[in-house]
């Protein structure tokens, strides 16, 4: 006994040192101590005796309680998370600070979780008898929304606190522990002492909480209040028939004090940590005859999985889903179909089809024990757990860690059989003992195989058993998602599921529908444009990164996309199965299929066009009002490589205003499979110039009279990103490095030229305009003195500064930058050579010249000003829909580009003006530059930003463009005009 003793003491030491800061003594200082012995110490033995008589005194035949049970009862006796109940309008315990609630959402009330957890304090052995323990034991009740309580004590002493959405209350005990030798009943009477949650005396405590419930956040008064009666009791052995804990809490005081509160009830299951016994096999077997579960099976076209490692599986469902609720009978009109199966809800449901979505079903406290056979492969398993219903404003993690029993809680318990596959179970209904609210029926399944209308990986059902008070069945269900295989079912998927492709034959006949003979004949044969492909189509590490590739999530362009309007729709596309590949794979896995084994050979299949169309199957989404019909669709059908399109069959649920009549509708599995679906990708080899988006197209194939047509949708998607865009920005800036040397050496060509014409034509020098010059000239001059970049920016996406990496320039770029300057040095040298020769030419005395008068160029100047001081204006408009203003100087070095880009403006303008016959600029210069400009301008047209892995589909991001492509468009017909008008001019005036 001393042993026992001793190992106890070191058991509750090591749990102290963890968790206690304060005293666990019950006086009134709460002092602290340093002996373990104190940890419990029973200081109302009187007051005990007195209470606790009657309630003990129900257990006739008490156990005699050893020592070898101590460490049982601290283990079954503590639980988390259990319900507590108590009569509305009357004395409450505590008051609830509902500010954190909108004022509109009146359902979210419904969401209020009363929760209690008890933990176990101590012993102690000093009051301990043969047939009682003392114990000291504390209890964390209260009110929360959406959350649990805290999977340890707060504190270890009274206290009180209040905060929006959520009350705690701590109350500390000290009682007596005794089982029942007849009925294995065990029970505890314990007194305990609180602090009143209230600041003030009211004769009415529940008035007060009327008018003070949302006072200050952290409340608790100095009032102790020791008059707190708690009972439990305790199954003997955790069973189907035996498995919850019941208590009530009561007030000691008189109804007329203001500490005095209405009786609490809390119920709760055993703890995780309690053995549970299957003795429940005459129960089961009256639910589970042999073909119970396959008449309750959905769909008989489903194969089911046999013979796998279910405990394991299935624990993976349990701790990770909430699941779908369907009803199966959809045509029932009776009351039974106003209720959500065996679930006991405060208000019966108005609608079986309009309100079921809105609840889910998960799995807690699962217990799974395999078979007792030799055979390594599992026959049997025998399976308890609780499901739990839960609405759509409680938080699913959170109702998986409660362990109330309400009525929206089965208990089951059952066996899974691996020559059928199915588990059956048996379920009751709540916190009833014994059968009598054991009559519904579990069935679950564990689909193999999946195709565009089967997507369901787990499917179960729940059935009554009773004639009495039967209720319509339900089915509760997990569908797989492509997202899943990321994260719980990559391993799972390739090791028991398979993709049977029911569409393709239809797809092939979309296919060669739409084939571009054009395409076919010219474009592909000439063209290289690559598209994501793969060359052996048995290697898995390649159709897993083309799956990546072919996926997308992204922003819908509208038809009309007006300038600053934020983008709201979002199109998704997620790859299942492509080609022989379902899922996802990686290189480092070590699956050795025959595939895979391909995979690693160094020998490369040739393959024709019709052998390289690879099978896909995947989910489409989109989101946004115009597109809630087609909000999801499953797609199977043909990717084709060569032309980096997919040609896909498509099916959707049928709406909910239809279901009741889709007798009428040719429906595959209730769903709408008359639907074709085009998405085109943009070619990789161009992703250096134009960044990557997708065109999705979707057509009813119904009629127009028949309820399931709709419009067809034909949409664009903003920008796709991918992170391996390192290659492509490297091209674009020696390509754009290339176009910045020839349009420079050009230019030093053109001017050179120009310099060797007014040599010849001396008297046509005067005529050349000096403004048209200086914008030369100042063009080449912003480079040198403001470094900025020559001739054209670069075009990409500026984004957050806090995700902005700088990392230079290399060696290579400076160097590079370096021979640029160089030439807009020479370019510059020229220009200002030949604007000097132009100013020469106006000093020379008139008696030498044939005309009389200088040309004036005021007005050209003054006209020129203005257009480009009202366009300057008119740009930062357009910046600041994009994003921040930048500084004035930032603007006018983006402005200056349309400056050079009517180059001739002031020419022409002068040219009208001094009608005068003459040939000034040859046509080298002025052809030459108008060319020069239109193709950068071009070339702006068509580049797109560029993006890098900073980028995220939801940043708001700004550009750096200063004209969109439209206005773009307008100032290379500007620049054609120009040089067009310049060129009429200098062939039909005369001097």
């Amino acid at each position: 006994m001393t042993l026992v003793h001793s190992l106890l003491f070191i058991w509750i030491s090591v749990i102290v040192s963890f968790t206690v800061t304060s005293s666990f003594s019950y006086s009134d200082t709460y002092e602290e101590h340093d002996d373990a012995t104190n940890i419990c110490k029973l200081t109302r033995s009187v007051q005990l005796e007195r209470e606790c008589r009657p309630v003990l005194s129900s257990v006739v035949s008490k156990s005699d309680l050893g020592s070898d049970k101590f460490y049982r009862i601290a283990r079954d006796i503590s639980f988390q998370n259990g319900d507590w109940t108590q009569e509305p309008k009357g004395s409450p315990l505590m008051p609830f600070d509902d500010t954190d609630m909108p004022n509109y959402n009146i359902s979210a009330f419904e969401s209020l979780l009363k929760l209690a957890s008890f933990y176990i304090m101590g012993i102690d052995f000093a009051h301990q008898s043969d047939t009682a323990v003392g114990l000291c034991g504390l209890l964390s009740i209260g009110i929360t929304r959406n959350r649990t309580m805290s999977y340890a004590p707060q504190k270890w002493s009274p206290w009180f606190h209040k905060s929006p959405g959520y009350s705690d209350l701590t109350i500390l005990f000290e009682g007596l522990y005794v089982e029942s030798q007849e009925t294995g009943e065990r029970l505890m009477c314990l007194l305990g002492t609180s602090l009143f949650p209230y600041s003030d005396i009211y004769a009415n405590s529940y008035e007060y909480w009327v008018q003070h419930h949302s006072c200050k956040m952290d409340q608790s008064s100095n009032l102790d209040n020791d008059q707190i009666m708690l009972v439990l009791r305790y199954p003997q052995n955790f069973s189907l028939t035996n498995r919850a804990i019941i208590g009530e809490m009561r007030s000691l005081h008189r109804k007329s004090d203001a500490m005095y509160f209405d009786n609490v009830h809390i119920s709760s299951m055993m703890g995780h940590d309690t053995k549970y016994q299957f003795s429940s096999e005459e129960l089961v077997a009256s639910a589970c005859k042999d073909s119970s579960c396959h008449d309750t099976l959905v769909d008989e076209n489903i194969h089911i999985s046999k013979g796998f490692q279910f405990c394991d599986v299935f624990q993976r469902f349990a701790n990770s889903e909430a699941f779908d609720i369907v009803v199966i009978n959809s045509n029932c009109h009776s009351k039974s179909c106003n209720k959500l199966g065996p679930f006991v809800l405060e208000r019966n449901l108005e609608g079986t089809n309009q309100t079921l979505d809105d609840f889910k079903l998960i799995v807690s406290n699962y217990r799974c024990v395999l078979g007792n056979n030799n055979s390594k492969r599992q026959k049997s398993a025998k399976v308890f757990a609780v499901f739990r219903a839960l609405s759509s404003q409680e938080n699913r993690h959170t109702s998986q860690s409660r362990s109330g029993l309400s009525g929206m809680t089965i208990s089951a318990e059952g066996t899974w059989d691996a020559s059928t596959g199915h588990l059956c179970m048996i379920g009751c209904v709540g916190i009833e003992k014994g059968s009598d609210e054991c009559n519904s029926r579990i069935c679950i399944y564990f689909p193999k195989t999946f195709s565009i209308t089967q997507r369901k990986i787990f499917i179960g059902t729940i059935s009554s058993m009773s004639n009495i008070d039967p209720y319509a069945s339900l089915t509760f269900k997990k569908e797989l998602r492509p997202k899943d295989l990321w994260n719980y079912y990559n391993e799972y998927t390739k090791s028991y599921l398979v993709y049977k492709y029911s569409k393709i034959e239809l797809a092939t006949k979309l296919l060669k529908r739409n084939k571009n003979l054009l395409y076919e004949t010219f474009v592909k044969k000439f063209l290289i444009l690559r598209y994501p492909s793969v060359k052996d189509q048995n290697n898995m590490t390649s159709l897993s990164l083309v799956s990546g590739e072919l996926g997308f999530s992204t922003k819908v362009l509208p038809k009309i996309l007006y300038r600053g309007s934020p983008l709201e729709q979002v199109v998704q596309l997620e790859v299942l199965t492509l080609g022989p590949m379902f899922g996802y794979y990686w290189e480092h896995q070590k699956v050795q299929t025959c595939e895979v084994k391909a995979a690693d050979s160094n020998e490369t299949s040739a393959f024709t066009e019709d052998e390289v169309h690879l099978n896909i199957s995947a989910q489409l989404s989109l989101t946004g009002k115009p597109y809630s019909h087609v909000a999801e669709l499953l797609v199977e059908g043909l990717y084709d490589p060569f032309e980096g399109k997919m040609h896909l069959i498509g099916c959707r649920s049928v709406p909910k205003f239809l279901k009741f009549g889709k007798e009428n509708l040719t429906l595959e599995n209730d769903m709408d499979c008359l639907i074709e679906v085009k998405v085109e990708y943009t070619s990789k080899t161009t992703r250096w110039l134009v960044n990557p988006t997708v065109k999705v197209s979707i057509v009813s194939q119904r009629a127009e009279t028949t309820p399931l047509y709709f419009s067809p949708i034909s949409l664009k998607s903003a920008l796709i990103t991918y992170r391996d865009n390192f290659s492509e920005v490297t091209f674009r800036q020696n390509f754009e490095f290339i176009l910045r040397m020839v349009a420079l050496l050009s230019s030093i060509a053109i001017v050179l030229r120009q310099l060797y014409y007014v040599d010849q034509k001396v008297d046509a020098v005067h005529f050349i305009s000096l403004v048209m010059l200086g914008i030369q000239i100042t063009g080449y001059t912003l480079p040198l003195v403001m470094n900025t970049e020559i001739l054209f920016k670069w075009k990409a996406y500026q984004y957050p500064e806090s995700r902005i990496i700088n990392s230079g320039k290399s060696l290579w770029v400076e160097r590079l930058d370096c021979a640029l300057k160089c030439l807009v040095l020479v370019a510059f040298t020229l220009t200002f050579r030949l604007f000097q020769k132009v100013w020469d030419s106006l000093k020379v005395p008139r008696k030498s010249l044939s005309w009389k008068k200088i040309p004036s160029e005021t007005k050209p100047f003054l006209l020129t000003f203005l257009v480009h001081i009202f366009g300057f204006l008119e740009a930062p408009q357009t910046l600041r829909t994009y994003g921040k203003v930048p500084e004035w100087a930032n603007d006018l070095e983006k402005y200056m580009a349309i400056v050079q880009d009517l180059f001739l403006l002031p020419q022409a303008m002068g040219n009208l003006q001094w009608q005068k016959h003459g040939k000034p600029l040859s046509k080298v210069y002025y052809i030459g530059f108008s060319v020069l400009r239109f193709v950068i301008r071009g070339y702006d047209y068509i580049r797109d930003p560029i993006f890098s892995w900073h980028f995220h589909k939801y940043d708001s991001v700004t550009s750096s463009v200063i004209f969109t492509k439209s206005e773009n468009c307008v100032i290379m017909v500007i620049v054609v005009a120009l040089a067009i008008i310049v060129h009429v001019q200098q062939s039909h005036l005369k001097i």
